[in-house]
């Protein structure tokens, strides 16, 4: 136990903040996975300011395990912390810390656990994988997901790491954001019978989506989630410059957090049928240029863990009798299972301390955590198929 817990607070000293970098975090697990003979990939992103981390041992052409995670965590600006928010604080029993349970300690399980195997009885492989930009959009796993399509055999399993409270979430939903930009005509208040205004055409959008939104409220899923139907919200409008100019632009933000049997394929053709055919003439009737672009923000793919899943059925024999839950929010997991691997998402911790102030984990979630993987690895990167 003192290995994970050293490892995580060096893990927490990392801002890793999404819109800071997160390569000393990286080169840290870097250099740690090597020196116990894991072969370790740097995948830098675009402009090389932060990069994801695929580590493997054993014989890598077979199907073995996979333990993923993301290594970015939300900001702590305006939120009141009782002690430093980037120092690992032990008290009555919990762990303080940014990060600490979403999900820095299911990684400091999982790297712990890379000092204690011995690499060379490995009947299977086993993998890491550490993401970049989980909060802000899964956009590393998202860049990685071709390269690990090639490396990691088809039929192997994959644990997300996030704080269930080692209950195994086996559905979640996806979200699809979204931005409206409306292009009208500007003028004086007075001309408006021959003017498109961008606001009143934006607000016709908001209609359309509100009543999408009654659609999928009435389609409500018999899976355990906390909101069991589709939503849609617009999060942002932005137009105008005075009461008495005809607003020329007008742009709105609206995000789509959908069930996996809920397409965002056919919620986007339905919006552009809207745009096509309702919106964009009357729009366009007063003023020739005028226009209205929707354009996609991000995208996470819906997780439905598969049929009869291996995975899952590997996690209850060694978690003994649990039930399996579904989620609101979203994971990486979807990436993973489009890769063809088996994916159940299961960590130590609850989320509902995540994204608080004094964020913690509790000392006896980790110790869960950490004899679980050690079941794990040593019976299933051993047999799994």
């Amino acid at each position: 136990m003192q290995n994970t817990l050293t490892i995580l607070d060096r893990l927490c000293a990392f801002d890793t903040t999404s819109h800071k970098s997160n390569l000393e975090c990286v080169e840290y697990c870097r250099r740690l996975l090597a020196s116990a003979g894991f072969d370790v990939t740097i995948r830098p992103n675009g402009d090389g300011t932060k990069a994801n981390l695929h580590a493997v041992a054993g014989p890598k052409e077979k199907p073995g395990l996979v333990l993923a995670g993301h290594t970015d965590v939300v900001p702590v600006k305006g939120q009141d912390w009782s002690s430093n928010p980037f120092k690992l604080t032990q008290k009555d029993g919990k762990l303080f810390a940014r990060g600490a349970v979403d999900m820095k300690g299911f990684l400091a399980a999982a790297l712990s656990l890379t000092t204690a195997l011995d690499l060379r009885a490995l009947g299977r492989p086993l993998h890491l994988v550490l993401t970049y930009d989980e909060e802000t959009g899964c956009f590393g796993a998202r860049d990685i997901s071709d390269y690990l399509r090639k490396v990691i055999p088809a039929n192997s399993l994959c644990i997300v790491g996030e704080p269930t409270d080692m209950r195994p979430i086996v559905s979640h939903k996806g979200i699809l954001g979204l931005r409206a930009t409306v292009e009208g005509s500007e003028g004086h208040a007075a001309t408006i019978a021959t003017k498109s205004n961008a606001i009143h055409f934006a607000s016709e959008l908001v209609q359309y989506l509100l009543g999408k939104s009654q659609y999928y409220s009435a389609r409500s899923s018999k899976n355990t989630y906390v909101t069991p139907y589709s939503t849609l919200q617009v999060g942002l409008i932005n137009g105008g410059q005075a009461r008495n100019m005809i607003a020329k632009r007008c742009e709105l933000e609206f995000e789509f957090r959908h069930l996996p049997e809920d397409s965002s394929d056919v919620f986007l053709a339905e919006l552009d049928a809207f745009v096509i055919s309702d919106l964009l003439p009357k729009l366009t009737e007063n003023q020739k240029n005028a226009s209205i672009q929707i354009e996609t923000l991000s995208h996470v793919p819906a997780f439905m863990a598969a049929e009869n899943s291996a995975c899952l059925r590997v996690l209850k024999e060694h978690l003994g009798p649990v039930d399996t839950g579904c989620w609101d929010g979203v994971t990486e997991a979807g990436y993973y299972l489009d890769t063809g691997v088996d994916t159940i998402v299961c960590g130590p911790g609850s989320i509902s301390q995540a994204h608080q102030p004094n964020e913690y984990i509790t000392v006896r979630a980790l110790e869960g955590c950490e004899a679980f993987l050690a079941r794990l690895s040593s019976v299933v990167v051993a047999r799994c198929a």
